[in-house]
């Protein structure tokens, strides 16, 4: 908690809990960085609907790219990263079903057929 003493200039320290100059950057004491909290935050990139398609395709089609993708699209902070990662994991383990599941109509087949 912050106190602010407007006779003294004075504010205590988040850090630590003493009392440093008003103006002060950083702590004395602790070195606690208040100009950190003052930075604005950057605004996340929104992914577009055309490259989460493209992700989705890539990821159902090329199952390692698809898991690239989502470990590195799921490991981000923002939700809809996140959501796009877990979505192209999802489908990349969807198409290495489907195609194993191909796979083993395809040598049923042609099993049957001798």
């Amino acid at each position: 908690m912050i106190m602010a003493s407007s006779s003294s200039g004075t504010r205590n320290c988040v850090g630590c809990g003493r009392a440093i100059a008003w103006d002060a950057n950083v702590c004395p004491y602790c070195g606690h960085d208040f100009r950190v909290q003052m930075a604005p935050q950057m605004a996340q990139p929104q992914i577009s609907e055309g490259m989460k398609i493209l992700f989705y395709i890539l990821s159902f089609l090329i199952f390692i790219v698809g898991i690239i993708i989502g470990v590195i699209y799921y490991t981000k902070s923002d939700p809809e990263s996140k959501h796009v990662g877990k979505m192209c994991i999802i489908l990349a383990i969807v198409g290495v079903l489907v195609w194993v599941m191909c796979a083993i109509v395809i040598a049923g087949a042609s099993l049957m057929a001798f």
